[in-house]
């Protein structure tokens, strides 16, 4: 497998009547199942996204239903919120991920997403498409540019951390198990 290379090929945000609508694609050295397995580990997720501080399944009482919480902690410029949101996961393994949140039990009026995965050999292309409108006062300072950058730097981020994984044989759940030694052979990227 070849060294870490996530290549981001786009990434943009526009904004219309207060929803945000975030698109971005990248390139990951791993396969698509070992991307899929890494994205739907939801209980320790948190391990490898910027801002995200918890990610955990939640129970249902819906037959079959999947239902994931998130509590965010993110800053962008000045500006740092806290947020949480409950959410529905519905997938087709290793190829889409959706989430819908349950508004009367988050943070956000709109916040539904989509990651597709695409195969290119041992080569993952990954796209994230986002909807969100927040249930909170954003300042009007916070331009589409400015959460571009945020998606472009999470995106990196997150890209270098699966490859890392993916390179050192790890899962997101043997993260805490790696030697001090280990990491200073082959340190996880920095948040």
């Amino acid at each position: 497998m070849p060294a870490a290379a996530v290549e981001i090929l786009d990434a943009s945000v526009d904004k219309k009547d207060g929803v945000y609508y975030v698109i971005g694609t990248s390139l990951i050295q791993a396969s698509p199942e070992f991307v899929y397995a890494t994205l739907m580990d939801f209980d320790n997720f948190h391990k490898i996204s910027n801002g995200i501080v918890e990610t955990h399944f939640v129970a249902s009482e819906v037959p079959g239903e999947v239902l994931g919480y998130t509590r965010i902690e993110a800053c962008v410029l000045f500006f740092c919120r806290s947020a949480e949101k409950l959410e529905r996961i519905e997938v087709t393994p290793n190829t889409e991920i959706r989430t819908e949140i349950l508004p009367e039990h988050s943070d956000f009026v709109i916040n539904n997403a989509r990651w597709k995965l695409v195969g290119q050999g041992d080569v993952t292309r990954l796209t994230y498409e986002a909807e969100f409108q927040p249930d909170f006062w954003m300042p009007p300072l916070i331009s589409t540019w400015a959460i571009k950058r945020k998606l472009v730097d999470s995106a990196e981020s997150l890209g270098l951390r699966i490859e890392y994984l993916a390179r050192n044989g790890l899962t997101l759940a043997q993260i805490e198990e790696v030697s001090a030694a280990r990491e200073e052979e082959d340190p996880p990227p920095a948040e």
